[in-house]
């Protein structure tokens, strides 16, 4: 089950998908809109000027770098690449790893390291033992996690790499809502991929331009025959000239993503009070979403009466029913949602 299921439900507000709260920026809708004028023409099939723009943007090779039609294509090909005997996850953790590698490798040995409710479910160093004995072929981490929205310590995720690097494991970091926490200079491997072996680091424009129905996610590898082993299972003109064009303008908007933090951050602490002095219990996040648990389980129902969606967190591996997740969004919208909770919350 993901976010987003506008298509099924009379939606006014969505909150099951974390997106930037700004919304698309004017000058991608220009484009987007433009792009329709080229829609007789095959777009680039090495999306050339994309790939370059990225490459100046990293300061990494044009070859180590691999577009995809959203990064859920690209987890796909990795998995088929890969081809892994044994994959560890976290748990909770995005649910759409386990799909990939269902369909990729059925016979795979998925193993989980859980999170701790009592910790905000945030990674601690007790998984480099666990990576030391399962010697997993692939490992998937998501910075900051999700559901939950907690970034993981500069020091902790170099420790897993390096013991990563010892048993022979490659390590994918999935890195899609790191820009708008506000600490991807700081936090991003994307900025030192030589410094590694066995490494691909995931982004999308999907949620950092609110642009999922675009379709748009690229992979930094840290070498190429990476890259090679991805592309070798993706097919020819994966990305519309509609992504291509949008994708080049978002590239030159990071003032966008600025601005979106300093909105996210005061919205989030909001979000954040609110629902606790409506009796719910919030784990920390540092992310543009927040999960919360309550004690109603059928909170989701119940929110759809008010056309408000929210995530259902309890398909999460490691949680279970009265989790939910909700996206930071603008704050008129965000009294909207804390009303409709609280005409619940007091019967």
């Amino acid at each position: 089950m993901h976010g987003g299921d506008i298509y099924r439900n009379n939606i006014h507000f969505d909150y099951s998908v974390n997106i930037n709260p700004l919304g698309v920026p004017q000058e991608v809708q220009w484009v987007l809109t433009e792009a329709a004028l080229h829609a007789n023409k095959y777009p680039d099939i090495f999306h050339e000027s994309l790939v370059s723009d990225t490459s100046m943007l990293f300061d990494v090779p044009g070859h180590q770098i691999v577009y995809g039609n959203g990064a859920s294509e690209l987890i796909m090909a990795i998995c088929h690449h890969i081809f892994p005997k044994k994959v560890m996850l976290l748990a909770p953790s995005f649910s759409g790893y386990e799909s990939c590698i269902n369909g990729a490798v059925p016979k795979c040995n998925i193993v989980y390291h859980y999170l701790q409710e009592d910790n905000d479910f945030e990674l601690h160093h007790n998984i480099v033992e666990q990576i030391m004995v399962e010697k997993p072929n692939l490992l998937f981490l998501t910075n900051p996690n999700n559901p939950n929205g907690r970034l993981i310590d500069a020091q902790l995720l170099e420790d897993i790499i390096e013991q990563c690097e010892k048993v022979g494991t490659t390590v994918v970091v999935d890195e899609c809502f790191l820009p708008l926490t506000g600490r991807e200079k700081e936090l991003s491997l994307a900025y030192q991929l030589n410094k590694y072996k066995a490494l691909i680091v995931l982004r999308a424009f999907t949620k950092t331009f609110a642009i999922p129905g675009v379709r748009l996610g690229y992979a930094l590898c840290s070498k190429k025959s990476l890259a090679d082993g991805l592309r070798a299972h993706l097919p020819e003109w994966n990305l519309s000239i509609f992504a291509q064009m949008a994708g080049a303008e978002c590239l030159k908007h990071r003032d966008y993503v600025d601005e979106a933090v300093k909105v996210i951050e005061k919205e989030r602490d909001f979000l954040t009070e609110s629902l606790r002095k409506l009796g719910l219990k919030v784990f920390k996040s540092d992310a543009n979403f927040i999960m919360f648990k309550s004690n109603d389980p059928f909170l989701v129902e119940k929110l759809l009466d008010y056309k408000i969606m929210i995530r259902d967190c309890s398909d999460f591996v490691g949680l279970n029913h009265g989790y939910y997740r909700i996206a930071v969004k603008l704050h008129n919208e965000n009294e909207g949602l804390l009303s409709a909770l609280g005409d619940i919350v007091n019967g």
